[in-house]
């Protein structure tokens, strides 16, 4: 590993690292000793009425149980520098177990907490679907939209015995009635304001089931004074949790990868019961949170809570202690994967101003969105996995309602979940089918240093002659040549050849082994692209006479335009498998898994998926063509011409058309060092126009990565 990636992890994982589980621990028992002494007085003032908890045999008391939660296990990247957190926090809750008995009662002592928390920033989120001020009470479209109330809503009205086109005001009234809140004749026994909060509370306790295992949600993230307020109101049922929310230490980065964490979606609620969670529990539901689920959660403990006749807590026992979650390890380097992020928007906004440049259409002018993957040439780590347009999530909730009316489809992991054709790129993996097997033109075995003599128009069948782009643009030949030259002009026509020769079937052989429309092994979701093959065509809405395979469709595929469409991992997995020397490995995101105290538990060890003999004298000829690669134009010169030549670097670009009227894909793969690589990037930009366009990000991320960027040399 290079001077700079030993530099910036003993920078990040020095004193922090070993510094960071004593934090924790002082941050649990801090939060321990706060609730502690929110009871101080509450048990000094039984201590003097009834002396020791011995003592209090002949007065009527009760025990409940109460949930500990666990605390979730918190994600670092690979270098033992935090990425996801936990910010402790304070819930008010109402437990079901401890309130007082009448439902009128219990609507006092409702409104009593709510004259506190009822107008704070600390309120629990709405999931009433109701709005209004009693009597005038309507649906709220707009919460409706969440399938979770909308779900809930039609349980309640299920049990209320309702028509399912009930108003929204004859629900509240029959809310209202079943909770003691009208009188005999059907009056109101409350303001209408008051009224309008009760129904709120008492629907949401229906809605999420409020059962002894299941507490309400007064207000969250409340401060101590609040805490107090409530207390010295001695409102029976009120209890305190500790709880946490997610801290994003590096916001607005990381975000496709990292995830989210929610409440438990009502169709899930099954599943997650099952394996013992409680309803109230907050899972992951994207990127690394849902993916690495098992190890982040904890396992909530119990305590029994013994309280007086008036509610007054006696005593606390812990009866079952909660197990923390554990961390997890990425791969990734977060300040490699911020490199990435900025250089693709930098990237994509250079192809924009550019096209402005450019006289006509489709030159880039539409260019809004791409992806890049930054992995390790062996073992299959991801290093990086940027996709733009991109978004924060720390401040998810708030920015929501703009963000899914995107039409770029923001959330989408285009890294992993776009499929893109691979354009020239595809020409790296005809060249190692063509030099795997035994591959005849003529009477001549072809090898890596054997020559095709290309004629700019390929003219083998009488009604496809495709051209090659060099004849296209300037109306000549690249005349006779070998794979690494074809490689490094990227020759349309010497591919055309290959493909004619190999057949759909063999090229199809091949690529399989290179992961194209196989799963890559990554634990986030992903496509599996798509292997353009006569299978493949006849599932087309097409007309039927137009789904045979045709040699046409042969020669497209041997140049990266065919059906087959891939997405950035999957072509940066199979570059790091021809420049590896031929093995594939299954591409991971999990680096280790420690326990709260730091002990690793679980580390990924590599997989392999596949493998593919590639000799060393097509290896060399294959490397020495994506050198080439890099000054074969003066927009690839421009991007790498100063690359350090004690490094050294391959790539190759593609321009993958899109078949609409929308300007062209834009590919680049790049790999180094040189002699014996490390990492690989692959970068796709949607409607850049042309390959080479995409290689001012990965020059970025190279940089980056080997120390070369003015950041690093100030370092």
């Amino acid at each position: 590993m290079n001077d700079w990636f030993h530099k910036e992890r003993e920078q990040s994982g020095g004193e922090y690292g070993r510094n960071e589980f004593l934090y924790r621990y002082l941050i649990i028992a801090a939060a321990f000793l706060l609730i502690c002494a929110v009871y101080t007085v509450s048990a000094f003032r039984i201590h003097a009425v009834y002396g020791n908890a011995e003592d209090i045999g002949n007065e009527e008391y009760t025990r409940r149980k109460v949930t500990v939660s666990a605390v979730r296990g918190e994600i670092y990247d690979r270098n033992g520098v935090k990425l996801v957190g936990n910010e402790y926090n304070y819930t008010l809750i109402y437990d079901y177990s401890a309130m007082a008995r009448t439902k009128s009662e219990q609507n006092e002592d409702i409104l009593a907490v709510l004259s506190i928390v009822g107008d704070s920033p600390y309120r629990s989120e709405n999931k009433c679907p109701m709005k209004g001020t009693y009597p005038d009470i309507t649906y709220d479209p707009i919460i409706l939209k969440d399938s979770t109330v909308k779900s809930r809503l039609r349980r309640i009205i299920s049990e209320y015995e309702l028509d399912s086109d009930v108003l929204a005001s004859d629900l509240a009234q029959a809310v209202a009635k079943k909770f003691a809140m009208l009188d005999a004749e059907g009056n109101p026994k409350y303001t209408a304001e008051e009224m309008t909060e009760l129904i709120r509370v008492r629907y949401e306790m229906e809605a999420m089931r409020f059962s002894a295992v299941e507490p309400y949600v007064f207000a969250e993230n409340i401060d101590m004074a609040t805490v107090t307020a409530v207390r010295e109101l001695g409102v029976r049922g009120t209890d305190l949790k500790v709880s946490y929310t997610r801290e994003y230490y590096f916001p607005g980065y990381a975000s496709h990868i990292l995830g989210r964490i929610s409440g438990i979606f009502a169709e899930d609620a099954e599943y997650y019961s099952s394996l013992g969670y409680p309803m109230t529990a907050k899972v992951g539901i994207s990127g690394c949170e849902l993916a690495f689920e098992e190890y982040l959660r904890g396992i909530d403990g119990e305590m029994t809570v013994t309280e007086d006749e008036d509610g007054n807590t006696v005593s606390r026992e812990i009866t079952k202690e909660p197990v923390a979650g554990k961390d997890v390890y990425l791969t990734i380097d977060i300040y490699l994967q911020m490199a990435a992020e900025d250089a693709l928007a930098d990237n994509i906004q250079y192809i924009v101003d550019r096209s402005a440049t450019i006289a006509g259409d489709l030159d880039g002018e539409d260019c809004d969105a791409g992806a890049i993957v930054v992995q390790t040439a062996e073992g299959g780590e991801i290093l990086a996995i940027a996709s733009y347009p991109t978004f924060n999530l720390a401040t998810f909730n708030s920015d929501f309602s703009e963000l899914v009316n995107d039409p770029r489809q923001v959330y989408t992991n285009r890294a992993l979940m776009g499929q893109y054709r691979p354009g020239s790129t595809a020409k790296i993996g005809m060249s190692v089918a063509a030099l795997a097997e035994p591959l005849y033109i003529n009477t001549n075995l072809f090898g890596a240093t054997t020559t095709i003599n290309t004629k700019g128009i390929y003219t083998y069948y009488e009604d496809y002659q495709p051209e090659c782009w060099y004849y296209t643009d300037y109306h000549k030949s690249h005349g006779k040549i070998a794979v690494d030259e074809a490689i490094s002009v990227s020759c349309n026509y010497f591919y055309y050849e290959l493909g004619r020769i190999m057949g759909i079937d063999r090229i199809n052989k091949y690529f399989t082994l290179f992961g194209m429309g196989q799963p890559t092994g990554i634990e986030l979701s992903e496509s599996v692209g798509i292997l353009g093959s006569a299978e493949y065509k006849q599932t087309l809405n097409i007309p039927l006479s137009d789904r045979a395979w045709m040699p046409g469709d042969t020669l497209r595929t041997s140049i990266g335009v065919g059906y087959g469409e891939h997405t950035p991992l999957q072509i940066s997995n199979y570059i790091s498998m021809i420049v590896n020397g031929g093995t594939r490995y299954a591409a991971h995101l999990l680096h280790e898994v420690r326990s709260f105290a730091g002990e690793v538990i679980y580390a990924t060890e590599p997989e392999i998926l596949s493998e593919v003999e590639i000799s060393d004298t097509a290896y060399n000829a294959i490397i020495e063509g994506m050198s080439g690669v890099l000054s074969s134009s003066s927009d690839l010169r421009k991007a790498f011409g100063d690359f350090p030549a004690e490094i050294g670097a391959g790539g190759k670009t593609g321009t993958a058309q899109t078949f609409s009227t929308t300007s062209n894909n834009a590919v680049f793969v790049a790999f180094a060092p040189l002699k014996d690589p490390e990492i690989v990037v692959s970068c796709v930009i949607e409607r850049g126009a042309n390959g080479y366009n995409a290689s001012w990000a990965a020059r970025e991320v190279l940089d980056r990565y080997f120390g070369l960027t003015e950041e690093d040399a100030a370092q």
